[in-house]
């Protein structure tokens, strides 16, 4: 196999709207095993898609043409997700070697998220490369990439206080959603709202007392309850339609919801979803049945329903029902608080030397052949002189010395005439160079032009 680069296509946040994103990524799971099978010179795939971002990292063969596989990809990527080429290609921002490894360091690092520093994006990206080796789709090239990217994305959250800060796409969604209860109470209690609640950081809200439903149990479910109890949280029901709530409920000390979805509404203040299946799950119809027998039970104040789902888990329209406060992705891109410009400049620092790392490390890499070569050189003349020993019996001072000696004899006499031929055909300064460069020996550098000629007296 020839030399290789990563190649990255990437729909983000930064400048595509979610429903774009949320449409590329449909066909997410059978993207990086159709582009490696249609074999266009890409050896590996790895694809990352979040609530914000669809990536797919591919080991393109660097002697080929590296916009093929792009093609090839963008084409696997359209008929995944029923989008044209001409879409895919409008959408989708394309980066090859040093640009896409750049890229793939700071969305590991937390650097390119719509929260800044947020702490959930080093676990997807693993789990993605974790994803892609099970289906054996991972190549040398992806393996060291990305586990040096998630190596240093640990070294940004201990050198930083990007990550400490507590940011995540959960956490600040959470505390929008506090801050517009916090504003819906005072305009009922007509206490008035401080004048810079609107200007300065969201407040990190408090839901202690208030009954939780959280929906869904996949991978984000965890860090939702995390994020959850860090507010106080404390009375969490979990709900699934796959029937792996009970054992979720179980294994992180929570209750388990009933089952009807609209039962469970009932007996909810803050609704948390975290599904992304790509159907709504909350209805208007199931949500006005929820909202309906919370009523009837006596309960006051909204219901709130916290959407972190790329293709929505609420239906939108929920949002104009009295009594609700939806919060989602669109909301929290708007809202997401900067991070100070020391802190991601030194976040930025530990991202080049991360990559400087990998380069070095791949430099390396490239001459593990040799290395294998000349041990296998050297191997196989110990060999030869063990062969020559008694097979029984001790060996005498003296005839350890003979193999020693043979054995060294053995592995100059290459060297040596070819450093001889270097000399005789003018190479001579540049077969020093090389011999110091292997045994690390500084060689005296012959004196130039031919040896003085003696004539006899």
């Amino acid at each position: 196999m020839g030399a290789v680069v990563l190649l990255l296509l990437t729909a983000n946040h930064h400048d595509l709207d979610l429903a774009d994103i949320e449409r590329l990524s449909v066909g997410a799971p059978e993207v990086g095993r159709q582009v490696v099978a249609d074999g266009a010179a890409v050896n590996g795939a790895v694809v990352l898609a979040t609530c914000n971002r669809f990536e797919v990292y591919l080991d393109a063969d660097a002697d080929a043409d590296p916009g093929e596989a792009a093609r090839a990809a963008r084409r696997v990527i359209a008929r995944a997700s029923g989008t044209s080429e001409e879409d895919v290609a409008r959408l989708m921002t394309p980066a090859v070697g040093e640009e896409a490894v750049r890229h793939l360091f700071e969305v590991a690092s937390g650097l390119d998220s719509m929260v800044v520093g947020e702490r959930e994006i080093t676990g997807q990206v693993r789990r993605a490369l974790i994803a892609a080796r099970e289906e054996g789709l991972t190549s040398p090239l992806l393996e060291a990439t990305l586990q040096h990217a998630t190596r240093t994305s640990r070294q940004v959250a201990v050198a930083t206080d990007l990550a400490r800060a507590g940011r995540s796409v959960v956490a600040v969604a959470l505390d929008l959603a506090g801050a517009r209860v916090a504003h819906l109470e005072c305009e009922r209690e007509q206490r008035p709202w401080p004048a810079d609640a609107h200007t300065g950081p969201v407040p990190t809200a408090s839901w202690a007392g208030r009954r939780v439903l959280l929906v869904g149990t996949g991978s984000y479910a965890g860090a939702s309850l995390a994020a959850l109890r860090e507010r106080g949280a404390s009375d969490v029901a979990a709900w699934s339609a796959s029937g792996r709530a009970r054992a979720f409920a179980e294994s992180h000390g929570v209750r388990t919801a009933p089952q009807d979805l609209a039962a469970a509404l009932a007996a909810a203040d803050l609704v948390v979803t975290c599904r992304g299946t790509g159907t709504p799950v909350l209805d208007l119809a199931t949500v006005r049945a929820g909202l309906a027998a919370r009523r009837a039970a006596g309960a006051a104040g909204p219901v709130v329903f916290v959407d972190l789902a790329l293709r929505h888990d609420v239906d939108p329209a929920v949002a104009d029902l009295d009594d609700v406060v939806l919060v989602d992705l669109p909301t929290v891109r708007e809202h997401a608080p900067a991070a100070t410009a020391g802190e991601v400049a030194r976040a930025r620092d530990i991202v080049s030397d991360g990559i400087r790392a990998l380069a070095d490390d791949t430099a390396e890499r490239q001459m593990d052949d040799a290395v294998v070569a000349l041990r296998t050189r050297v191997a196989d003349a110990v060999a030869a002189e063990l062969d020559r020993l008694p097979a029984e019996g001790s060996v005498s001072a003296e005839k350890a010395a003979q193999a020693l000696r043979r054995l060294a004899a053995r592995l100059v006499h290459e060297p040596t005439v070819r450093a001889r031929a270097a000399g005789r055909e003018g190479r001579g300064a540049e077969h020093l160079r090389a011999l110091e460069q292997v045994l690390g020996v500084a060689v005296p550098a012959p004196q130039d032009g031919p040896p003085p000629v003696v004539t006899p007296a």
